[in-house]
């Protein structure tokens, strides 16, 4: 009867088959797989372990810095704790914003180049994305990220914490915290938290991941994205140099078979990532006629262009809706062929 010494008999199936909570060995495997993986993502971007809260995605993590922030810091006594975001922040962003705003924050949505000069006594918190996932367009955020540690260095004060969200970058830019220089940095399924940063939980349970992020951490989930983390910082300067050409191939195409395209994507950008306006178009109509061609392609961002939106007045006295705009997006299967045939196919739907 040897082999029942051998054999393991799992009863903790109410806890997940990987609990890294649990204290049989089962959940001692768990946890150093989570450990393990936690401290590759760490080593790539450039922190400890202890700064890495793995969430469920790049929403989740985009909610828990905007908000977990203003409750901490409302908590602290800040009176109407005041939030500055960018004109061009994800809806993750935005809504989080939007939401502290609803709860008693003062919040400004500002164009890049105005946040430092609104800076106040009782902002808390800056957020700028680093790249668009609508446009491209990068943001200074390494040097934005200096002007504001000296601007709370003048006030001798902690304040503001400065947040941005790479999700849309990271495979691109490299997203190394001692280099950007950001308090709180949201890579995906991963936000990072400095030690300095006073953020409060918006889920309430086990206290698992420092206790900011309560819920049994997705093991599978967490090992594969720290190997993708890992497979990116090895391929991120080849893939990019590879993606820009096709970039410039698409664009010479574009302006050459379409000439009044109106390129809504800066010269700096993102390598992936091409927005484009056709005047007269309706631009959800070409990406249904694009899709029954073989051709998928978004109108605005992925994650819903028709709510990622704003009317209300900017400090500037204008609102700042989202223009309507086909997105192209390239990534690691996209082939010479494939931009050469898409702007052909694009010119035939349009005549």
């Amino acid at each position: 009867m040897s082999w029942l010494k051998k054999k393991r008999i799992l009863l903790d199936y109410a806890g997940g088959k990987e609990n890294p909570s649990g204290i049989h060995k089962e959940g001692v495997l768990a946890r150093k797989k989570l450990e393990d993986a936690r401290a590759k993502v760490a080593r790539v971007l450039g922190t400890q372990k202890k700064d890495i809260i793995f969430t469920s995605g790049g929403t989740e993590s985009d909610n828990l810095a905007i908000l977990g922030v203003f409750e901490a810091t409302r908590t602290l006594g800040v009176h109407k704790p005041h939030i500055i975001i960018s004109d061009n922040e994800h809806p993750a962003v935005l809504e989080s914003a939007k939401e502290a705003e609803r709860r008693g924050a003062e919040l400004s949505i500002l164009p890049v180049e105005k946040i430092i000069e609104n800076i106040k006594d009782n902002t808390v918190l800056i957020s700028i994305i680093y790249g668009n996932n609508e446009t491209g367009s990068i943001n200074p955020v390494p040097k934005l990220a200096r002007l504001i540690k000296d601007i709370r260095r003048k006030k001798e004060s902690k304040y503001p914490f400065f947040h941005t969200d790479a999700s849309a970058s990271y495979e691109y830019l490299e997203v190394n915290i001692n280099k950007i220089l950001a308090d709180l940095v949201t890579v995906g399924e991963v936000l990072v938290v400095r030690p300095n940063v006073e953020i409060r939980p918006l889920l309430m349970g086990g206290g698992q991941e420092r206790g900011l992020r309560s819920g049994t951490e997705n093991i599978p989930s967490i090992i594969s994205f720290a190997y993708e983390l890992e497979l990116i910082e090895f391929e991120r300067v080849k893939e990019s140099e590879r993606l820009t050409k096709l970039k410039e191939i698409f664009l010479t195409k574009l302006k050459e078979s379409i000439p009044q395209a109106i390129i809504n994507t800066p010269k700096e950008s993102l390598p992936n990532i091409v927005s484009v306006t056709i005047p007269g178009a309706l631009h959800e109509f070409l990406a249904i006629k694009l899709d029954e061609r073989g051709v998928a392609v978004s109108t605005g961002s992925s994650c819903d262009s028709r709510k990622n939106i704003d009317t209300r007045p900017t400090e500037r006295g204008q609102s700042f809706g989202r223009e309507e705009a086909l997105r192209f997006s390239f990534g690691k299967n996209t082939k010479k062929t494939d931009v050469s045939d898409v702007v052909r196919i694009l010119k035939e739907e349009m005549l």
